[in-house]
């Protein structure tokens, strides 16, 4: 009798992610508004590739980004070599990713650390496109940006905005997580701005800790909001530099 012998599976494309080659390559970017190209080695894996995996899943909620990734083979045929050359990308760089925006001729380059919640403010940034935390919604984050980028004398007007869009929800999960936005908004007029940082901390504490099922949703929750207003305020911070 033969040994059996085992067969590895083969990565594919991450969930979310629409792979490239030299022949779709242009074809696709030409046709959406925004695209996020990751060009790596075939078959990428390690922390860098979950941490994609993890912003092409969370990204794909939102309809006017792509993201799709570009995969260069080293042997044989050299399977998408031609566009690592034309975008003059060096192996040694690798994972590189890229955004390419409609009717603009020169993509902008990533240069943060490859970490998902990296990836979505790169993408918040520079494409003006929402990719929100899990727990997070749209509307609310976009008020904690504007209080963020404030000065404290405009804090009191900006928490009545953001409570009479409380007032107005009629989703039960959006006026639950609402009040959490509007209360730590309270706490950063009450402390500044570095309540946040101080406050991640603590929740992070808190969720280490032996706590109900319950407490620990609704701890997760916080942090969701919580990190949203941190990315925004670390986006503020290099702005300023």
């Amino acid at each position: 009798m033969f040994a059996a012998v085992p067969v590895l599976p083969v990565e594919g494309a991450a969930k979310g992610a629409v792979p490239l080659d030299t022949l779709t390559f242009d074809k696709v970017i030409r046709k959406h508004k925004a695209v996020l190209v990751k060009f790596d080695k075939q078959y990428a894996y390690g922390e860098k590739e979950d941490e994609f995996k993890k912003f092409a899943e969370k990204a794909s909620s939102q309809p006017d980004l792509l993201v799709a990734e570009v995969g260069v083979s080293e042997y044989g045929e050299k399977e998408n070599d031609q566009l690592r050359e034309r975008f003059n990308i060096n192996k040694d760089d690798f994972p590189v990713y890229k955004l390419f925006k409609q009717n603009e001729a020169n993509p902008i380059d990533f240069k943060g650390e490859v970490k998902a919640d990296e990836l979505s403010q790169f993408i918040k940034t520079n494409a003006r496109l929402w990719i929100g935390m899990p727990n997070c919604i749209e509307k609310f984050d976009k008020l904690a940006e504007e209080l963020l980028k404030s000065d404290s004398s405009s804090y009191a007007d900006i928490i009545q905005k953001a409570e009479k869009a409380l007032e107005e929800s009629t989703d039960e999960m959006e006026k639950t997580n609402g009040e959490i936005y509007v209360k730590i908004m309270k706490k950063i007029q009450e402390k500044g701005v570095e309540y946040v940082d101080s406050e991640v901390v603590r929740v992070q504490k808190l969720l280490k800790d032996k706590i109900t099922d319950k407490k620990k949703d609704l701890f997760k929750k916080r942090l969701d909001i919580l990190t949203s207003f941190q990315l925004v305020k670390q986006g503020s911070e290099k702005d300023e530099l």
